[in-house]
């Protein structure tokens, strides 16, 4: 992406990507600074793979052992579980055990076996933040702390008064201030790139598989894993999900594949838009997949909410 005159940019790697943050402004570069920080601290509290982390002292803990974690974790676990329950339990954090059996996660160190049969239904959030299990869980916030952490580096550029902002982590994006194009790979040529649209004081979030160059549908890049059956899911379209916050769309890329139905009431209820992305080009979501779908889009969406 093209930067604004004035604007300042820099480049880190968390999250698992390359987190690119800008800004325009006084005092830009302390902003920005902070707003890494806040991304460092989202990740460390919610790394599978950190064992200090928030998440693994949880996935470490037998039932009914109560475990104090940051007010942060508290509030992701407290979105996913809303999810979940809007989705019945097509979004649910309760994945890490499947991931890892898959051999897409490492084994947490010093847990226990997981509980096939746990889900999001036994996480029992409680009011000091502090959580218990009801069973042992593996829980991974893959699909939506990234979400989470550029909104809060968004917000910490918000309160340095800046004129604009953009945060970028890899497919999740967030800007305010001034508009800003948003370009996705496309998901079966993934040597194209495509233009969305413009976006303002909004989000963005882009969830897809990675195709083999006979265009199979067998390598995936996201994994992605249906916990209603227990099984990994091949995402066979690109999704993208444009609403408020980042945290929102990060996480409704996955409902919507999971669970198209339902997703079209979840997307309306939280002020969201989905768009597919396919061999058919890019167009608006519908539920019923099987059914002709609208002209792709032309020209792309542009989005102000």
């Amino acid at each position: 992406m093209k930067s604004l005159s004035n604007e300042i940019r820099r480049a880190r790697p968390w999250l698992g990507t390359i987190v690119e943050i800008g800004a325009r402004g006084a005092n830009a570069s302390t902003a920005i600074e902070a707003a890494f920080r806040e991304v460092e601290i989202v990740h460390r509290l919610m790394s599978f793979h950190e064992p200090s982390s928030d998440i693994s002292r949880i996935n470490r803990a037998s039932p009914g052992t109560i475990v104090q974690i940051d007010s942060k974790t508290h509030e992701v676990l407290a979105y996913a579980q809303l999810l979940s329950r809007l989705s019945h339990g097509a979004f649910d954090v309760t994945v890490g055990g499947k991931l890892v059996e898959k051999g897409l996660l490492p084994r947490p160190e010093g847990s226990g076996r997981f509980d096939s049969n746990a889900s999001f239904e036994d996480i029992v959030l409680l009011p000091d933040q502090s959580v218990k299990l009801r069973r042992r869980a593996w829980i991974d916030l893959g699909g939506i702390a990234k979400g989470f952490a550029v909104d809060r580096a968004i917000m910490v550029l918000k309160r340095s008064g800046l004129a604009s902002g953009i945060v970028n982590a890899g497919g999740d994006l967030s800007v305010f201030g001034g508009s800003q194009p948003v370009y996705i790979r496309h998901p079966v040529h993934p040597s194209r790139m495509l233009q969305l649209g413009m976006i303002l004081d909004s989000a963005v979030a882009t969830s897809s598989g990675c195709f083999t160059r006979r265009q199979q549908f067998e390598t995936v890049k996201d994994p992605l894993i249906d916990r209603r059956l227990n099984r990994q899911v091949n995402w066979r379209v690109g999704i993208t999900v444009i609403a408020t916050r980042c945290i929102t769309a990060d996480a409704l890329t996955k409902i919507v594949r999971l669970a198209p139905r339902g997703a079209v009431g979840i997307l309306s209820q939280l002020g969201a838009r989905a768009l597919i992305i396919d061999r058919r080009g890019v167009r608006m979501f519908q539920a019923d997949e099987r059914e002709p779908m609208s002209t792709p889009l032309r020209p792309p969406l542009d989005y102000h909410p």
